[in-house]
């Protein structure tokens, strides 16, 4: 028989559906070497054009881009910060996405973990679209919310532009009365809609209010407003 004749392609699949079987099987007994292979296919994905041809993970991760969410997102101080940590990691990336398997292994591991770390927090997709119904992922983006601790007075305040101006004047008057006082909503009530947000948006900044949405489930109880401490 000719020596350099190839194997056959179904005995080809054949084998290496037995490596893959042996590969799953030590893999998930070396929590370790998974964290490896998760970031670097991760990593992979993220910061390398075709990144998905470069792992054998067979993982999908998309980074959604939301601008197109929320007028002038990319501009907050937020968006500013995860692009200042992203570029930090980038310029560290080998140019060669085929080196990067060492980088990764060569990171000292609390490195590692931020780089894991990184990586998976751009997968983050949260965002309740109109036509959508999923709410167990938006569930499990509360669970998500209080292992973190978020607290979103970091990253947001109501103004007339970002909430106030955009819902009706009962949800002001609300707005206001749970975070001053019932006297200081009975004082805007009778105002038009746009001085009526305006001056909202003065009685509530620093009092830490948040839309429902914008809250942490837990923190609800412990948060007191100013009219509470009265």
């Amino acid at each position: 028989e000719d020596d350099s004749k190839p194997l056959a392609d179904l005995l080809i699949r054949d084998l290496t559906a037995h490596r893959t079987l042996g590969l799953r099987l030590a893999l998930g007994e070396q929590p370790d070497v998974a964290l490896v292979a998760v970031t670097h296919a991760l990593t992979a994905q993220i910061f390398y054009h075709g990144g998905d041809e470069g792992t054998c993970l067979d993982l999908r991760s998309t980074s959604a881009p939301l601008g197109g969410h929320a007028e002038g997102i990319e501009d907050t101080a937020a968006a500013k910060a995860l692009a200042e940590r992203h570029e930090s990691w980038a310029v560290q990336m080998p140019q060669d996405a085929a080196d990067l398997w060492g980088f990764v292994v060569a990171l000292d591991h609390d490195s590692r973990m931020a780089l894991f770390a990184h990586c998976a927090a751009l997968t983050v997709f949260a965002v309740k679209q109109p036509w959508e119904r999923k709410p167990r992922a938006l569930a499990v983006a509360d669970k998500l919310a209080q292992a973190v601790s978020l607290d979103m007075t970091a990253h947001w305040t109501p103004t007339a532009r970002t909430y106030l101006g955009r819902v009706t004047k009962a949800q002001i008057g609300e707005a206001v009365r749970e975070a001053v006082s019932d006297e200081a909503a009975a004082r805007i009530a009778d105002m038009k809609k746009q001085p009526m947000a305006e001056a909202a948006e003065q009685l509530l900044a620093g009092t830490g209010w948040l839309p429902a949405l914008l809250r942490t489930p837990e923190a609800d109880g412990a948060r007191s407003y100013a009219h509470a401490a009265e």
